[in-house]
This record gives structure tokens, sequence and C-alpha cells, in this order.
């Protein structure tokens, strides 16, 4: 018997990856526990300082021709799927995807999530990203095993001390390893070929296209080798067999899926190599292996990103819009941010060195400094730790609080041992944070915002590691109960003691506090306060589509004045607004600032609703991703004449209008209530005959205290009311906006546009400048070559769901009135999640809360 998804409760889903990946973690540390039996911690030190800057700088050159090697095979792979991206685009795509897939594991989604944002600025669909991620990643661990392959069959001998398994046993497997691999190779012909399997298909790639990827694949797993090759003394184990073991430990730790094999890796090179390499070397070598191969690139890249984001770039890269990468920068500076915390609740936990701490001594530095600084350090370690999840979401506080503790660390660094690498390390992400200050604009409470499970858990695991190596490191001390209470230049395992548990002392309490938290917020109905404060406000405007607030189903984020305010409502995880900000536009900006945060402190969406552009900088500046939805049709009052042959179908459905009997009737808000029940007739006639229900949030929506409180023009038939339209203005008296429009069934066929022509002729004698008449959905949507994929399922929707809704038909009605079409977009968070931010949308209008 089966789970299916639906039978599995959400919350267990959401937990079972932080969950196993603590468990996985565990099992690595029991591994690691019974390796370093044999292994002494001051051992490993001394063999990590006696690395010479020779040794350091080889090693970043074989990094630097594993990228190089990286490049090319995301441009085999883009020949593959038939695309072809900029030299600069691909530079970025391949070397960040890959940086970021390494340093945070799952690479082919997370390395794939970066392509698709850089090569889909390029022209290359989100389906192609992911065919090209999925034959690169298949051809990598092809390669990997085919490495693993050639070291057994021709290096049996030494591959047999490494492996633990016979000379003879290695040349069989190595030979059905390469027998398969060139099956495989041979499958593949001059072209691309489709394979199909039931519901599934694969494209084979071309032979050389296949040739070029594996090579490369080659080229970037030797010079990976060499990074870590090259940190090694000379031993019996040459080259070509330590190339096959470092390429088997690789395709474990692929196989992991751990952040760049993160424990794997290692467990499989200790255990293959360490009958002929020192383990405490080992060790030592994969440390910095892991510094310089996955350290440098991440903080390179971030650089790039920084350096790079120039109108020279966006020039080259055709993006869509000028911001279409920056959304990286916090995701890469979180990382190095959350790595630089984890070093120093790490470091807090290991001995400092005899000697620095004598020179600190030498120049008279008092106790309680030292003592405070190692405590604090480890502290501000966890702080970093959790501002790491604020730098993620572009909290300005997690900025604030990033670039604080990090200057402060600095100094500890120095205090706490003269720590000198970890004082260039915390100098480098100072650097970073002030070169990326702009992308940090977003104005919240960094710990209201909702921690999640895996992002406590991986705090967790550092907490975890630090107190394993504080016990690897002080292996040989007797723990007594006077331990912690011993304060002295020498007593190194104390120190550590008292740092590495007020670490985790202040990780538990912010992940109680996090626990603790309430749930996801809820939509409230506005109170009568409220509802007079934002009538007020709209007032004093000129929007008339701000009216829409008084249906009383939005709630209202006011500034800080109160002179502006947001309408919204909620629906799953999605806070929408509805239009731009009211109010003065000097609050604007702080305004949707805010609101972006409540979402987000909720674990939400947020969303603007039909926005208009002139507003479209603020929320590019929100981190928000842009979407038109359509168009607004506006009649321009003072140029609206009857005469000419362009208004001849309106004079037309003036005299018809008349010979059916039809005349108009203004009634003035507030309207009499004698009036609704004539109005609620004809709109349940109108409801039933389409077999619809009520709409609300984005449309006015027929409510007995909204409807009073607005204009109505009625149309009469032979002296029986058949069709009404109100319409919204404010004490300014500028422009007027559509309310309900209702008709009966059996009414005129000309008696809506007899109606509408009839308001427009009446406004424009009433001296108001312009009449909206609503959105067209849709309208004015391209499928360009450069548009996202949103614009082109919008225009396919608009050519092809005539069946479903009718978007020609809506807009050629109002085309008769000869409106001014003005753009209406949708801004909202996320990329990907924007389909289901238009889902809840939907809800939305249907009346549906949450």
């Amino acid at each position: 018997m089966s789970l299916s998804k639906e039978t599995v409760p959400p919350r267990v889903r959401r937990l079972a990856t932080p969950l196993l990946a603590l468990a996985f973690c565990a099992f690595l540390l029991f591994l690691f526990q019974r390796l370093s039996q044999s292994i002494d911690y001051r051992s490993v030190v001394r063999s990590l300082r006696a690395l010479p800057p020779e040794v350091w700088l080889a090693s970043l050159g074989a990094t630097a021709l594993s990228y190089v090697a990286l490049i090319a095979r995301d441009a085999a792979g883009l020949r593959y799927v038939g695309k072809r991206v900029p030299r600069v685009a691909l530079g970025i795509g391949a070397t960040v995807g890959s940086a970021l897939g390494n340093a945070t594991g799952f690479g082919a989604l997370t390395g794939g999530a970066v392509r698709v944002r850089v090569y889909g600025s390029a022209g290359v669909e989100t389906a192609d990203v992911a065919r090209l991620t999925v034959f690169t990643s298949v051809a990598l661990a092809f390669a990997l095993l085919l490495m693993t392959g050639v070291g057994l069959l021709c290096s049996a001998n030494a591959m047999s001390a490494a492996l633990h398994l016979g000379p003879t046993g290695c040349r069989l497997l190595g030979a059905l390893i390469l027998l398969l691999g060139v099956a495989a190779a041979v499958s593949c012909g001059r072209e691309p070929r489709t394979l199909r399997w039931r519901r599934f298909q694969f494209t084979l790639p071309s032979f050389r296209v296949l040739i070029d990827e594996l090579l490369w694949s080659v080229v970037d797993v030797t010079g990976a080798a060499l990074a870590l090759w090259v940190m090694l003394p000379h031993t019996e184990v040459g080259f070509p067999v330590f190339l096959a073991v470092f390429a088997a430990a690789m395709l474990l730790g692929l196989i992991g899926h751990t952040p760049g094999g993160l424990g794997v890796f290692e467990a499989a090179m200790v255990i293959a190599l360490g009958h002929s390499v020192p383990t405490p070397v080992m060790v030592a070598a994969l440390l910095a292996y892991r510094a310089i191969y996955f350290g440098v690139p991440l903080v390179v890249s971030l650089l790039l990103l920084v350096g790079f984001e120039g109108r020279a770039l966006t020039m080259r890269l055709a993006t869509r819009q000028p911001d279409g990468m920056t959304w990286l920068v916090p995701v890469l500076l979180a990382i190095i941010t959350f790595g630089v915390g984890g070093m120093l609740v790490i470091s807090g936990a290991t001995p400092a060195y005899h000697g620095r701490l004598s020179t600190l001594e030498t120049v008279s530095l008092p106790l309680w400094v030292l003592e405070g600084s190692q405590l604090l350090a480890s502290m501000m370690g966890v702080l970093l730790l959790f501002a790491a999840r604020g730098l993620l979401k572009r909290l300005d506080a997690a900025w604030w609080l990033a670039l604080v503790l990090t200057l402060v660390s600095l100094f500890l660094a120095l205090a706490k041992g003269l720590a000198y690498v970890e004082a260039a390390i915390l100098a480098v992400l100072l650097t970073l944070l002030l070169a990326s200050r702009r992308h940090f604009k977003r104005s919240s409470s960094l710990f209201s915002q909702r921690f999640t499970a895996g992002w406590l858990v991986s705090v967790g695991i550092v907490l975890v590691v630090a107190f394993w190596i504080f016990f690897f490191a002080f292996r040989d001390v007797g723990y007594r109960n006077d331990l912690w209470w011993e304060f002295a230049f020498d007593e190194r395992a104390p120190r550590a003691l008292r740092a590495t548990v007020a670490a985790g002392l202040l990780a538990a309490a912010l992940a109680v506090r996090q626990l603790l938290r309430p749930d996801a917020g809820r939509f409230v109905r506005p109170s009568a306060a409220d509802l007079v404060d934002a009538a007020g406000v709209i007032r004093t405007q000129e929007r008339s589509d701000a009216v829409l607030a008084m249906m009383a189903d939005k709630s209202f984020l006011f500034s800080a004045s109160r002179r502006t305010f947001l309408m919204y409502a909620k629906r799953g995880r999605t806070w929408a607004a509805l239009h731009d900000p009211v109010g003065p536009r000097d609050e604007w900006a702080g305004l949707i600032e805010q609101f972006v945060a409540l979402a987000h402190s909720h674990g939400g969406r947020a969303a603007f609703y039909q926005v208009r552009a002139d507003a479209l900088p603020l929320y590019l500046d929100a981190g928000l991703t842009l979407m038109k939805l359509g168009e607004e049709a506006v009649v321009d009052l003072r140029a609206f004449e009857m005469t000419g042959s362009q208004r001849q179908h309106l004079r037309y459905a003036l005299k018809r209008g008349e010979r059916d009997g039809l005349s108009v009737e203004v009634i003035e808000r507030p309207v009499d209530p004698a009036w609704l029940p004539v109005l609620r007739r004809i709109s349940d006639a109108w409801l039933d005959s389409r077999s619809a229900r009520e709409k609300s949030f984005s449309v006015a929506a027929f409510t007995p205290d909204y409807l009073a409180a607005q204009s109505v023009m009625l149309v009469r038939q032979a002296g029986e009311p058949v069709a009404f339209v109100t319409y919204m203005t404010t004490d300014l008296g500028v422009e007027a906006t559509i309310g309900v429009m209702r008709h009966l069934p059996e009414a005129s066929q000309y008696a809506m546009e007899y109606l509408f022509t009839s308001l427009i002729l009446h406004l424009k004698q009433a001296g108001l400048t312009n009449l909206s008449l609503g959105m067209a959905p849709l309208s004015g949507v391209h499928a360009g070559p450069l548009a996202s994929p949103w614009h082109r399922l919008a225009s396919l929707t608009w050519h092809v769901g005539g069946r479903f809704y009718n978007f020609r038909g809506l807009r050629v009605f109002k085309n008769k009135f000869q409106p001014r079409w003005e753009p209406r977009y949708l801004a909202a968070s996320g990329s990907l999640s924007v389909l289901l931010t238009l889902a809840d949308l939907s809800l939305l209008a249907g009346g549906r809360r949450s």
C-alpha cells in the first residue's frame, strides 16, 4: 500500500526533508567519529598551516581550469537543446549556477534556477533549460563512471588497495563500465534522436555533442582533482589512480545530493586513500580544497554580479527588464553570510594558537577582553546564521544587522586570538555587503520573518558540528564541574566550552521564539474607523476607482500619517493589493515595501493587481516580478464628440434606442433606498440569465450599502426600468469609473450602447475629464521574441481562449467609444509562483477569502 501525496499531512511533508538532512548529518558525524579515532586535531592544524602559498595558488589555478570547463559544458548543453546565448550570459549562468549548486546542494535545481533567469533573459525557454540541466548532469555522472572504469582497468593493482577489492575484480568491473559506456555512446547517431517509452520520451544527443560534453566533463573533473591533488604530499598513489578515486568519490557525493557531496565525498576519500596518505594530511587537504573550490567561486560569483550590474551588461544580455538577474545577489550573499556565521560558531569551539595568545598576553590585553571576544564572536556567528535568512528576503534590517555583526566580529577575531584568516574572510564579507547595499531596501523587522523548518535545522546542524569539533579538538581534556569557571590565557578548553554553549543557547532561544510565533495571518474586514479614514483619503484625490475601497470587502493598510492606504485581501498564500496606493505619491514606496514585508512575515506572496505603468519602478525596487494583465479603456470626455463618421454607430444607437422606447434617468448619490428593490430585480435577473454569482475585490458588486453611495444612470423601456449602471466619482469631480452594470434579458439589444453613450454625454456636460470603462483582460499582451513565459501564455489565452471567455468581444464593445487603452500590470513576489498568484486572484474575484 502506498501513500499518495494527498494522504500525507502537509506539515509532515514540510518536515520530511529537514528531518532527513538531520538524520544524514547524524550518520556522517557517527562515521567521522569512527574515522577520527586515529586523528589528532593539532596534527590536522599543523598540516593545514604547513601548506605553502604556491600550493594555494596552484589549487586556485586548477579551480579556474575546472570552471572554464564548466562553461564549455554549458555551451555544449546549449547546442544539445539548439540554443545560443551571449558569451557574458553563458559565463555568468555557468559560473554562478555551478557555484550556487555546489554551495547549497541539489545542483540540478539550484543551478537550474540560476540558468532559467540568466539564459532566459537571452530567450532560452524554461523547458530548454530543464533539458540542458538534465543533460549536463547525466553527462557528468556518465563521465565520472567512465573515469572510474578506466582507473579500475588500467591501474587495477593500485585501485585494488584503495577500494579493498581484488585486482581481477577491479579489472572486470572496469571493463563492464567501459562496455556500457561504449554501448551508450554508439547508440547516439550523427543527428539527435528521440526515444519514447509509454508516456516518457528522451532526446539522445548527436555523437559529436555527447563527445564534446564528455570531454569537457573530464577536463572539469580533472581540474577539480588537481585542486585537491596539489594539496597532498608526494605519495605512492599516482595522479591517474588518484583521479579515478576522486571520480568515484565525486560520483557518490553526486548521488548523495549534499552540498558539493559534503561528508560523503570526504569519507570516501579518507577511506580509499587512508593507507597511502596520512589521515591528518588528507583531512587538512580536504578542508583547504573546500575553501578554494567551493568558497572562492561563490565570492567571485557575487563580485561578478555586483560588478557587471550596469547598462552595458543589460544591453549585452538583451534582458527584458534591468533587474533580471539582481535576485541572485541576495541569494549568494545569504549563502556566504550563513557560511561565515557557521565559521564563527565553529571557530569559537576550537582552540586558539598558543603563540598568538602569548602575543596578546605580552601586549597586556585584559583577560576579560579575550574571554568576552570568543564568547561574543560565537554569538555573533549565530546571529549571522539568522540574518542570512533576512538577506535572502532582501530586508533592510537584515543588511544593517549583518553589516554591524561583520564589523564587530572583525575586531573580535583579532582580540580572541589574532585570527588573521578569519578577519580576512570577514573583511571580504564586509566589502560584499557594502557593494550590494542597493539590493536590500525592504523595510521590515528581521525576526518578524517566519524561519522555515529547513532553515532552523540548518542552524541546528551547524551547532551540532561545532559541538562535535569541540569534543574532537579537546579530546584529551578531563571534563570537570569547575571547568566552566577556569579563566586564564592558556585555558583554551573552558573558553571554547563557554563560547559553544552560549552559541547553542542563543540559537535555541531564537528557534523557540520562532516556533511559538502565531500562524499565518487571516483576512479581516475593515473596521468602521478604517472605512471613515479611507473615505477621507478618497475624497481628496482624483482617482475614482479608489471608491472600490468602500465595498468593505478588503482590508486596509495605512501609512504612518494615515494619509495614504492600500486596500487588500488574502487568499491562500497570496496577499493581494488592488491598484496602486491611494493618497500622496511620496508615501507610495514606503507603503509598498510595508505591504511586501507584511505578506512575507506570514510566509505569503505579495501581489499588486492592476497597477499603472507610471508606478512600475516602485514595484521593481521592491523586488517584484511584473506581468501585463491587459488594458483599461479610458474615454477622454473633453475630446468626445458625436459628430463625424467614426461616431455614426453611436448616433444610430441613440436614435434606435429612442425608437425602441428607451430613456435615461440619473439618480444622484446617495441613492434613495426606495430604488434598491428595483435595481436588485434587474441585477438578479441578469445574474440568473448567466448562471453567475456576484463578484468582488477588483470589480464593483451589488451590495446595498455600496450601491446607495454611488450615482446611478437608469434606462427605462416604455417606462419600465430595464438596465442601469453605477459610476464612481470623488469630491474633486475629475474622473469617473464604471461600477455595477446590469440589464434585463428582454431589454432592447441597443440598451447598453444607448446607456453608455448617454452616460458619456452626461458626464461631459457635468465637466468631468475622463471615464474609465474598465479592463479588457489580456488585451495588448504580445508574445514577442523577448517576452516572458507568462506573457506568451497570456497571448495564447487571448487568441485561443475565446470559447471560455469573450476576451475579444469585450474589447470590441469598449472600442465603440474610441477610448485610449492604458496598460495595467500585476506586480508579484517570485517568478514561478505567478501562476499560483493568478489562481488566488481569480478566487478572490469570486468572493473567496482566507
